[in-house]
């Protein structure tokens, strides 16, 4: 079942985006399932990894504005899909909490069909936490229970006794020069000519990583959700980090995000009453808090629509405020929760190459045509 909403609401606001003759669409989801990760093939399908915010879900993708579910079939294992990452070849790949005979596993999207890659390492805590692709080859899968790689079709496991600061594995990014950073729970790695390798106590980069970001200078941006160090970037030279002091709006960070015009927006998010916005134009800082300019305190979504309107959400609930924000580069909208558009605790955003947005909250999933 689906439905569709004029979105009269938004007839009022005064901004850019041509809302007239917009719809909203509710895709129905199975009952105790979300969708914490949207991706796009290169055919324009659109794919939902699906978890109940655990090791529970499964893989579907949209068809007529329905979910018509991949995982539990033809050997495609269900569990919790809560990573991609898209491939050079315009494929998917979708990890999460995936077994298949008590170890890891990442499901393969290609034109060809669906498979799936078996990691043939039994791990203690075999929830895949972030997936990236190295060299546009080697998969590099960070886990609570250290890094799996697997280069060349041979894979192998690194620890703290490989080099790495901790097991626990957040992020993990290559940056322009093939360097690649680890994000651990007691500070960065990089590898660097097969060596692992931490950074120097006088380094002034935050030691508890939880995200990076490459900008499109190549500068390697990277911040941390749980802890208040600020945010770091590193140039292929120096390491910089910024704080409240330097304009930030919170000194933690939670997603990175830069907009077509080239403005580098942090989103904060460390509990209900605590976060915000900040936004970096390649030489000052702008604070933008709740309620003067975000309808709630909490971001840790943010995405670019095809009008260039940037959305700004939050997963955490506040009695502060509710819904969605909009800028369109001059007036800053705020979307409420309310019957028409019930997205309030939103877990993701995504723009997709038809133009649509769609919107995944703990109230459901929305596509705003």
């Amino acid at each position: 079942m689906r439905f569709h909403i004029k979105l009269s609401v938004l007839l009022l606001m005064q901004f850019s985006l041509s809302i007239a003759s917009a719809q909203i669409v509710k895709v129905d989801l199975p009952r105790g399932l979300y969708a914490f990760n949207i991706a796009e093939d290169k055919q324009g399908n659109i794919w939902v990894g699906l978890s109940d915010g655990n090791t529970g879900g499964e893989l579907a993708l949209v068809k007529n504005d329905s979910l018509v579910l991949k995982s539990g079939n033809n050997g495609i294992p269900s569990g919790s899909y809560h990573t991609s990452v898209n491939l050079p070849d315009g494929g998917l790949m979708f990890g999460g909490s995936i077994l298949s005979g008590g170890k890891p596993c990442l499901v393969w999207i290609t034109s060809y069909g669906i498979d799936t890659i078996q990691v043939p390492i039994a791990i203690s805590s075999p929830f895949i936490n972030t997936i990236s692709l190295v060299n546009k080859r080697d998969i590099w899968l960070g886990t609570a229970s250290g890094l799996l790689v697997n280069s060349y079709g041979t894979w192998s496991i690194y620890t703290t006794s490989n080099g790495l600061p901790h097991n626990f594995i957040n992020a993990i990014q290559q940056d322009f020069r093939g360097v690649v950073w680890i994000g651990t729970e007691l500070g960065l790695a990089y590898y660097i000519d097969g060596t692992f390798r931490t950074l120097e106590q006088t380094s002034r980069a935050i030691t508890n990583v939880t995200q990076f970001y490459n900008d499109n200078k190549g500068y390697l941006w990277c911040g941390s959700r749980f802890s208040s160090e600020g945010i770091s970037v590193y140039n292929g030279k120096v390491w910089e980090t910024f704080s409240a002091r330097h304009g930030l709006n919170d000194s933690s960070s939670s997603i990175f995000f830069q907009d077509s015009k080239g403005t580098l927006w942090v989103g904060s998010c460390y509990h209900s009453t605590r976060g915000g916005l900040s936004a970096f134009d390649g030489k000052n800082w702008m604070a933008y808090p709740s309620p003067n300019f975000l309808a709630k305190p909490c971001v840790d979504a943010i995405a670019e629509d095809a009008n260039g309107c940037i959305w700004f959400a939050g997963s955490l609930s506040s009695r502060k405020g509710k819904g969605i924000t909009i800028f369109d580069g001059e007036h800053w909208t705020k979307i409420g929760n309310n019957t028409e558009f019930p997205a309030e605790r939103v877990i993701t955003l995504f723009g997709d190459s038809s133009g649509r947005m769609w919107v995944s909250s703990m109230e459901g999933l929305f596509v705003v045509k």
